[in-house]
């Protein structure tokens, strides 16, 4: 099928046939890449997964779970890794905390794969203080949502993000109003876009037209990458121009997101809307208790790890949890934790 006839707005750039203006080298001066010394730090497209934090039962960081998810999602083909979001329960960990399990990861994946970590804070100052630690941790970049708490006004939220300029570690933007209470509108993102420090957007409000808004404003930001956070909105992202997802789904099912990239860059719209089907049952199974634990419960269902959540979360009832492991197994997705 041609990707023109989808009814998905415009035509990918991948099936195109033509390099998008943020696909070319990137404008100015940009932050290096604290691990390679690159003077320009350049998200890659395609699939990224948003990690699960494994813990035990009294909250601390299980790093034999952590190394054995790795190893899952490296082997399903994730191309960037993004620990501490919301998938990894960031906002529940301490600054602290949040920069272990960066350096965890940061130990366990290849150099030539960026690792974003998420920094959640109420202030700027912590905002701030987690940047730096994430800094000296390893990450790459980081995935830095405005304040919860209070509203804000545009002019407020283009402000904190143009403060966190100095900071040592380029950001990308996170638009998730639904947790935050904040929404990034597509001017004050198509602003941000254009300051060297800001490298890329992940939305996931779940709102088509916004994501599509955003494209628009940032259509000439180079260096500018442009991420869903809705799996299954992932094949529509992409075909309207997005440059990929950032996924919890990769978690669990990581090859699925690469295979959904790959058919979209080739035209393939057949194969890569049959890959999407798969993808969003998957996500409809897991979306059960409080955010991750449907996640976390699947992870334990396929042998990775332990389904607990950091506190006060809470793991999946008995009930939710013999269904999920059921719809997995009728999905077809083996135990491949070891």
């Amino acid at each position: 099928m041609d990707p023109r006839q989808a009814g998905f707005g415009r035509t990918s750039r991948a099936a195109r046939g033509a390099p998008h203006p943020r696909h070319q080298a990137g404008r100015g001066h940009r932050k290096a890449d604290p691990l390679t010394g690159d003077p320009a730090v350049r998200l890659p497209a395609g699939s990224a997964v948003a990690l699960a934090t494994p813990v035990d039962k009294t909250g601390r960081l299980d790093r034999d779970g952590l190394a054995r998810l790795v190893r899952h999602v490296l082997a399903g083909g994730v191309k960037m890794v993004c620990p501490v979001g919301s998938t990894g329960e960031g906002a529940r960990l301490s600054t602290r905390q949040r920069a272990e399990v960066t350096a965890e990861v940061r130990a366990l994946v290849p150099r030539e794969i960026p690792i974003v970590s998420g920094v959640a804070s109420t202030s700027f100052d912590g905002t701030l203080a987690g940047l730096s630690q994430l800094h000296d941790a390893g990450a790459t970049a980081a995935l830095v949502s405005p304040p919860s708490y209070f509203p804000m006004t545009e002019g407020e939220v283009g402000r904190f993000y143009e403060r966190l300029a100095a900071a040592p570690l380029p950001i990308v933007l996170y638009n998730i109003p639904q947790f935050s209470s904040v929404a990034l509108a597509p001017p004050v993102v198509a602003t941000l876009a254009a300051h060297p420090a800001v490298i890329g957007i992940k939305d996931s409000s779940r709102d088509m037209e916004y994501l599509l808004a955003v494209l628009d404003a940032t259509e000439n930001a180079a260096n500018f990458r442009v991420f869903t956070g809705t799996d299954t909105l992932l094949v529509a992202s992409l075909v309207s121009g997005a440059d990929g997802a950032i996924a919890a789904s990769a978690n669990v099912c990581p090859a699925f997101g690469g295979q959904i990239c790959e058919a979209v860059a080739e035209g393939d719209l057949d194969r890569a809307l049959s890959v999407q089907r798969r993808l969003t049952a998957v996500v409809r199974a897991c979306r059960r208790g409080t955010p991750p634990a449907g996640w976390k419960a699947a992870l334990e269902i396929i042998g990775i790890c332990a389904g607990n959540l950091v506190e006060p979360g809470s793991r999946l009832s008995a009930a939710d949890h013999a269904a999920l492991a059921g719809e997995l197994a009728a999905l077809g997705l083996p135990e491949t934790g070891r």
